[in-house]
């Protein structure tokens, strides 16, 4: 996938007008309010960022190439890249995909693994950010580079710094920034861990999704700095983003309403929902007896309100799957440790080892009895010991608890004591 002659980057009469006309949107739909950041969204060409992006075909993990460097492609590749939409431009952790894609017209994949993310979430994210003039920023997750060359159009180029795992994507980045004369400083490594040798950042956002807050942001945060993630480990996909505020040893604040769901970052091994479902056999299933179980409980798993609740108070993940023949829709809930459940609309059900369908009961009834409150309701402590503490309404709220690492087993977290 490496860039050839043909000059993709152009930025003629075309590109320049769909990426105007994307703004306008953004910018009627409120993710851009403000003046400097839309004419650098204006200013900065996202297809520089992605000459080669996957269509999908299907809902079942199947990609068609489209390579914005060979000339007939041009009208629609731009069309796709000026959407408000992800760019997906690589599956499975490298370029073997695009080559099977390239030579079979599709290809099936298991992950997407770089994406460059919709528009209007990477605006409303960098207005959270709340950046001034003088603010130093770290971006977790270099991708395409296509957020860092925003950056660095808005504060310059040495005020901001971004890290990524992945040495090709840092490459590429790296080229195509240089191309717009931008030269923020890249770094090829763990994002959880930072990059110490650039400390104190007054920002800290993440375009990745971690499970936890690494202790390393908080040290590396000025006082008052602002650390702005993607939690990752929410049940079924209900992502969201958290803006924390640093202050000592520890960072605090609020989620937010918008969701966002980024991709895991590769160091990541929490199991993930697809994993523990692919698990489970045949015999293992048919074992367990059939039960009937209220209908509350498929409907809850399906109120996002809940399944954020949910994500936060338990390890339990969920599959649904649908049927075209005829039968029953199936939510599937499972845990790290084994523990898996089915249920349909009507309350059929199948559970083992253990009463998955009790807990996600229990903690309805939990959240219904709190006034069923919202994401933006909750706040998150975390200390640099690594301590996770979810409150509800207040940081010195009785309704607190602590969150569940991501391997723990199957079981209602205990309340938490007071944050000292």
């Amino acid at each position: 996938m490496n860039d050839v002659e043909h000059d993709y980057r152009r930025d003629d009469g075309c590109a320049r007008s769909l990426r105007v006309g994307l703004v306008d949107e953004m910018w009627a739909a409120g993710a851009l309010s403000d003046s400097r950041w839309r004419a650098i969204f204006e200013e900065i060409p996202r297809h520089t960022f992605v000459p080669c992006v996957f269509v999908p075909t299907d809902a079942s993990g199947s990609f068609r190439p489209l390579d914005g460097r060979v000339p007939a492609n041009r009208y629609e590749w731009l069309r796709l890249v000026y959407s408000d939409d992800i760019a997906i431009t690589q599956l499975d952790g490298d370029d073997e995909a695009w080559r099977i894609a390239t030579r079979n017209g599709t290809v099936r994949a298991v992950t997407m693994t770089c994406t460059s993310s919709q528009p209007r979430l990477m605006a409303r994210m960098l207005s959270e950010l709340d950046v001034d003039d003088t603010s130093r920023v770290l971006e977790i997750g270099t991708g395409t580079g296509y957020n860092a060359a925003l950056l660095s159009a808005r504060l310059g180029s040495d005020q901001v710094s971004t890290i990524d795992v992945d040495p090709v994507l840092v490459s590429r980045a790296g080229e195509r920034l240089r191309g717009l004369g931008l030269s923020p400083h890249i770094a090829i490594g763990d994002g959880a861990k930072g990059i110490p040798e650039r400390a104190m950042f007054d920002r800290i956002v993440t375009t990745a999704a971690f499970p936890r807050i690494p202790p390393a942001w908080i040290h590396q945060s000025v006082e008052a700095g602002v650390i702005l993630a993607n939690h990752a480990r929410l049940l079924g996909g209900v992502a969201a983003l958290v803006r924390l505020v640093v202050r000592g040893n520890i960072a605090e604040g609020r989620f937010r309403t918008l969701s966002a769901g980024f991709m895991p970052t590769r160091t990541d091994d929490s199991a993930s929902a697809l994993k523990l479902f692919r698990a489970l056999t045949d015999s293992e299933v048919l074992a367990a007896r059939t039960e009937q179980r209220s209908p509350t409980i498929y409907q809850a798993v399906k109120d996002e309100g809940f399944r954020f609740f949910l994500g936060l108070r338990s390890n339990i993940l969920d599959i649904g799957l649908s049927y075209p023949d005829g039968e029953p829709d199936e939510q599937w809930l499972l845990t790290p440790d084994g523990g898996w459940a089915y249920i349909t609309p009507a309350g059929q059900a199948r559970q083992s080892p253990h009463s998955v369908l009790d807990t996600v009961q229990t903690l309805w009834n939990e959240w219904q009895g709190l006034g069923a409150p919202h994401r933006d309701d909750f706040g998150l402590t975390v200390a640099t010991d690594g301590h996770h503490r979810v409150w509800l309404g207040n940081p010195d709220s009785n309704d607190s608890w602590d969150l569940p690492l991501p391997h723990q087993a199957l079981g209602h977290p205990p309340t938490a004591p007071k944050w000292p």
